[in-house]
């Protein structure tokens, strides 16, 4: 009984890699015309990536992105002047070498990796370029809080200095 099912499923597994076999031998030609370079196609899926993110953010808060989607999928297109259907045929024909694709999908993770530190450096920068302005603005209200503050003292003290003389006049005329 045991050898019987062993040879089932090795007379299953035969039939099913004769059937892959046969399937590749009638399968045509997937050779997309025009060829997208690989280097294009990296940065193509980036934008891709960038914009189903931006997608999902807008799905996250609430929006309707079923239309928008496309529209943003079509300038991806534009932008890199290629037509939706020429990207799939070049997807397919990059699929058929799955560790090329790997690679590609690793360079293109290094890229949008590569994007994120430049965001997050430039984020940094208008940070501290606020944080500089602020405090800019600080030490010019400080200045003039300052200027303010010494005009005040010495128009004090010089009411002081001009009460003092009057009334040392007043003791002095005073007798």
């Amino acid at each position: 009984m045991i050898k019987s099912r062993n040879i089932f499923a090795i007379l299953i597994l035969l039939f099913l890699a004769g059937g892959c076999s046969l399937w590749e031998k009638d399968k045509p030609n997937t050779t997309p015309n025009p060829i997208i370079p690989r280097e294009k196609m990296i940065s193509i899926l980036a934008d891709m990536q960038i914009t189903e993110a931006y997608l999902n953010d807008l799905r996250k808060s609430g929006h309707k992105t079923k239309d928008s989607s496309l529209l943003y999928y079509e300038k991806i297109f534009k932008k890199n002047e290629i037509s939706q259907s020429d990207f799939k045929a070049n997807l397919l024909y990059y699929k058929e070498d799955l560790g090329g694709l790997e690679k590609m999908y690793t360079d293109m993770i290094t890229r949008l990796n590569e994007l994120k530190a430049k965001n997050e450096e430039m984020l940094l920068q208008m940070k501290a370029d606020s944080i500089y302005q602020d405090s800019l603005k600080k030490v010019q209200l400080l200045n003039d809080s300052l200027f303010f503050i010494q005009r005040e003292d010495s128009i004090k003290r010089s009411k002081f200095i001009h009460d003092s003389i009057n009334k040392l006049n007043d003791t002095i005329f005073a007798k």
